[in-house]
């Protein structure tokens, strides 16, 4: 049997970022630690099939959490709150009294650790060196070697025995049993500690690294960045360097760009140790008020990139003017093209979305072009790409930071100017659009005979109010928010072909155009397609 001890939550210092969350739902890559979890201590030990998850008595598991452990295959035990760690311990194992195998040992993983390999031996505790000056228990005659997290009780009751007679001191118990038994003392490689912020971020950052492509890495505190094409990467690199004075508090310093020896261009930015908003938004639980002062930020940000242009010739005007015709019209229809190709799907069909039946998709691109290239020009720097993956939070001096800018127009010149209706857009595909749940696979998708296609997402009342404050903030003076949603269902059909390596994100991606179509007529006064 293996335990993984969540039972309480994370520390104070991370609650700015996430909420009120038991640590095992950290996220790291847009997964919840409690993944990677599993993945490796299935990985170890094949031959263990019992998991038990201890989770606070209060805590409110969400729709996708619940799915997750189910999908997960393991048990979940709700413990009461306030009670000490070896409290908890001893509360779970009294509870599984009845299923205990004492064939095989009782492994412990604590809820904030991460170990790619663990020890086999059946008594034994996981040491590792630490850099950092925490409270961890301190292993004697091994210098800087500290409990990592990690344990096996061959002696099942014995351990219990131990919980009771110190009652609910972990330390003390493992001390005795360790006193009674041959426990051994193992080094392990690969620890990431998770509990404490400073702790999780450098973790984070090492996990990021090992599963980062080819063309990122991230050493001694900078981000080397190459990639292909190499016009998107120079583009990125010119967008750091020529961007005004008053926008760089919003972006990473750039430290040098250029060719390596494979001849290949990069550029280089310092590291932030800052957590993006898509990973808060799918796996936090942030209050509304946290992300009206998000929003309050965004919108500080893209009124400086307004205010950033003073002058506008009619030559860099009309580009900008071209620019937004391209990215909305002639890259939706190209994209739509392209797909239809990969897939032989008729984009003339009506199409049936829960129950409803639609004009044909590319006539509803049609009537999103005409009505997204009637809007207002609104001149700015231009991120270009500003959805909550590359917007990432500072919650210790509340500020925001950008990254991964577009920096290319339709004819592929080097550019930081645009529409800023485009960067809206991008935001209300994150808000609205809810993009960042479908990369993280957390959506339904549903297609009948009668009903046709439908997608929807496990939204509670905490997410739709954030989703309101959004709709209700003017970020964009005399811009009503509802105003970008057809440039927004531009947006999804457009990135369909991208995803040409998950067929099941497309089909989301191109239904929630249609659910946002369907949304946009609804909600704002138009009952056509009234369900």
């Amino acid at each position: 049997m293996i335990v993984i001890n969540s039972a309480d939550y994370v520390v104070s210092e991370f609650k700015n970022e996430f909420g009120n969350i038991p640590p095992v739902f950290l996220p790291i890559g847009n997964k919840k630690l409690l993944t990677y979890q599993i993945e490796n201590l299935r990985k170890n030990f094949p031959d263990d099939n019992h998991i038990v998850l201890s989770l606070p008595q209060d805590y409110q598991l969400n729709i996708d959490e619940t799915n997750l452990i189910k999908q997960l295959s393991i048990d979940v035990i709700l413990v009461p709150n306030n009670i000490s760690l070896g409290m908890a311990m001893l509360y779970v194992l009294n509870s599984l009294l009845t299923t205990i195998n004492l064939a095989k040992p009782l492994r412990v993983l604590h809820g904030d650790t991460l170990l790619t390999m663990m020890p086999t031996k059946h008594d034994c505790i996981g040491l590792a060196f630490a850099r950092d000056e925490y409270t961890w228990e301190i292993e004697k005659n091994q210098d800087n070697a500290v409990w990592c997290g990690y344990f096996s009780f061959a002696y099942i009751y014995d351990f219990i025995k131990f919980l009771s007679a110190t009652q609910g001191n972990f330390t003390k118990s493992v001390h005795l049993y360790a006193d009674e038994y041959d426990v051994e003392r193992i080094i392990v490689d690969n620890w990431y500690d998770l509990g404490h912020i400073n702790t999780y971020f450098t973790s984070r950052t090492a996990i990021t690294t090992q599963r980062a492509f080819n063309n990122l890495a991230i050493n001694n505190g900078v981000v080397w960045k190459s990639g292909s094409p190499q016009i998107k990467i120079e583009a990125e690199s010119s967008w750091f360097k020529n961007i005004p004075n008053q926008l760089k508090r919003f972006i990473p310093q750039l430290i040098q760009s250029g060719y390596d020896e494979q001849g290949r261009y990069f550029y280089e930015t310092e590291y932030l140790s800052y957590i993006p908003l898509n990973e808060i938004l799918v796996h936090g639980k942030n209050a509304p008020v946290f992300w009206d002062n998000i929003l309050n930020m965004i919108s500080f940000y893209m009124r400086e990139s307004r205010e950033c242009i003073n002058q506008l010739d009619d030559t860099l005007l009309e580009k900008i003017q071209q620019d937004s015709i391209h990215i909305f019209a002639n890259k939706t229809y190209n994209r739509l093209s392209e797909y239809a190709q990969q897939t032989d799907i008729n984009f003339e069909q009506s199409v049936i979305y829960n129950g409803v039946t639609l004009p044909c998709v590319l006539d509803i691109a049609k009537e999103c072009v005409d009505y997204t290239l009637n809007l207002p020009i609104i001149p700015a720097v231009l991120h270009g790409d500003l959805c909550f993956s590359n917007i990432l939070f500072d919650s210790r001096s509340n500020t925001i930071k950008v990254i991964d800018p577009r920096g290319l127009n339709y004819q592929q010149e080097l550019t930081i100017y645009g529409n800023q209706i485009y960067d809206l857009a991008k935001l209300a595909h994150s808000f609205i659009g809810l993009y960042d749940f479908i990369i993280a696979d957390s959506f339904i998708f549903e297609n009948t005979k009668q009903s046709g296609i439908k997608l929807s997402f496990n939204l509670d009342e905490r997410l739709k109010s954030i989703q309101q404050i959004f709709m209700d903030k003017e970020i964009i003076p005399n811009i009503n928010n509802k105003m970008v949603i057809p440039p927004t269902i531009l947006l999804f059909l457009s990135m369909i072909p991208l995803h040409f390596d998950k067929p099941d994100r497309q089909k989301a991606m191109l239904t929630n155009a249609l659910r946002l179509y369907v949304d946009w007529k609804n909600k704002y006064g138009i009952s056509k397609y009234a369900l």
